[in-house]
């Protein structure tokens, strides 16, 4: 056995043992029932796995060249948990997609609690100041020691800007819904096509560890 075939064993066994870590690390505790864990749990194991692919592929290299028959048995257990990880990845798929409406329910109704109770009392202003008799309308410019004298143009320039300030509180609460939207479908799409990669690279891998599994 050469020492490069050697030292490619190694560490592949290595990032599979890190792998492992990895993966206890990310399933514990659990949050099954939490969907905005699920979503990003299964994430992290799609951005990681270019890992356990490669410790594979090292670990395999070399096919049965120079290999202890209690080698062999582990190399046919890893074939067959290469199948199931293709398995796993292919169910991240789902993951994805089945969280993504409720996460994107929950972003809009956190940006609502931000933005509504300020739009309301916009409105509400608007509406007080509709309302507001001429003389009302002078002692609210008095007890505010406006410059301003005619009540009119203070009570039209009053609703404006509090019309004004509804807007521009309407427009950031959809900018804001907008982008949160769009960062989540990116993460689903991104993850998703990356999950359904790797659940074919792993079948492959399967595919061509036979030899292992005879």
């Amino acid at each position: 056995m050469t020492p490069a075939l050697v030292l490619f064993r190694i560490v592949g066994y290595g990032l599979l043992i890190l792998t492992l870590f990895d993966v206890v690390s990310a399933l514990v505790p659990p949050q099954f029932s939490n969907p905005g864990w699920q979503f990003q749990t299964a994430g992290g194991f799609v951005e990681r796995s270019a890992v356990p692919l490669i410790g594979f592929i090292l670990v395999f290299y070399g096919n049965q060249e120079i290999r202890k028959k209690r080698e062999l048995l582990v190399l046919k257990a890893l074939s067959w948990l290469a199948l199931l990880s293709a398995i796993f990845y292919f169910a991240l798929v789902v993951v994805f997609f089945v969280t993504l409406p409720t996460l994107n329910d929950r972003a809009q109704a956190q940006v609502n609690a931000q933005f509504d109770p300020r739009i309301t009392q916009a409105q509400q202003i608007q509406t007080q100041l509709e309302k507001m008799s001429g003389s009302q309308v002078e002692a609210l410019m008095k007890s505010n020691r406006m410059q301003m004298t005619d009540p009119t143009a203070f009570k039209a320039k009053a609703m404006q800007e509090a019309a004004a300030v509804e807007k521009n509180l309407k427009d950031q609460s959809s900018i804001s819904k907008g982008g949160q939207r769009t960062a989540l479908i990116k993460s689903a799409v991104k993850w998703g096509l990356g999950a359904l990669v790797t659940g074919v690279l792993f079948v492959q891998l399967w595919a061509g560890t036979a030899w292992a599994r005879q």
